[in-house]
């Protein structure tokens, strides 16, 4: 039975060996980001309950605007990536510093880490983008049809992809920073709260550049 959980958890939340073979070079980390900035602002003009509404009908697409929000998505992927890793790291590596000493060998391992925290956070949005894809399409036929089963349906869909989001990213941060699994609450609520603003942050800016399209 629990070898069977164990196989559900890493199918979802993905194996703690992808994780530890993650490496600190940039070259794809650059690629991701862009895909993060991508995602996040196609996510947001698609979202029917924006003011923009959605994206085929409501705005008007020529080269300057694709411009905008190519360079939109550029901004906003290193936003987005930088402002959720760096803050986490340096809480995590802070309690780990402090339960483990301070020597060099441990900040030139964590300086090394920073990276590989960025390619976590960048690999859970690639892994959640099929499942988000399936929620915008599932909202905008709860909005056509006005079902409230389909509400209901999309509305679950949308927590439990939240949580598998942070789910990913704990567990990507647990194996990276090989922190015992009696704080695996504590770092998920850490990452919780933390995306829960940046997201807001992210949706604020957007709206402050796309609305003006």
């Amino acid at each position: 039975m629990k070898s069977k959980y164990n196989t559900i958890i890493d199918i979802f939340l993905l194996q703690k060996d992808f994780y530890s073979k993650l490496t600190d070079k940039s070259m794809w980390l650059y690629i991701g980001i862009v895909f993060v900035g991508l995602r996040d602002v196609i996510f947001y003009i698609l979202n029917p309950q924006n003011t923009k509404g959605f994206f085929i009908t409501n705005l008007s697409l020529n080269f300057k605007t694709a411009a905008v929000l190519f360079i939109t998505a550029l901004i906003i992927g290193f936003v987005d990536v930088i402002c959720f890793s760096y803050p986490v790291f340096d809480v995590i590596k802070h309690f780990k510093k402090r339960s483990e000493g301070y020597n060099a060998s441990v900040v030139n391992t964590y300086s090394s880490l920073i990276t590989k925290v960025m390619k976590v956070y960048v690999l859970t949005n690639i892994l959640l983008t099929p499942m988000d894809t399936l929620i915008y399409f599932c909202s905008r036929w709860t909005f056509s049809t006005e079902s409230m089963i389909l509400l209901f349906i999309t509305t679950a869909m949308g927590i439990l992809s939240y949580f598998w989001f942070n789910g990913a990213i704990t567990r990507g941060l647990c194996v990276l920073f090989r922190l015992s699994n009696n704080v695996r609450g504590l770092v998920f609520v850490l990452v919780f709260c933390w995306n829960a603003l940046i997201s807001s942050a992210i949706q604020y800016l957007l709206s402050l550049i796309i609305t003006r399209l």
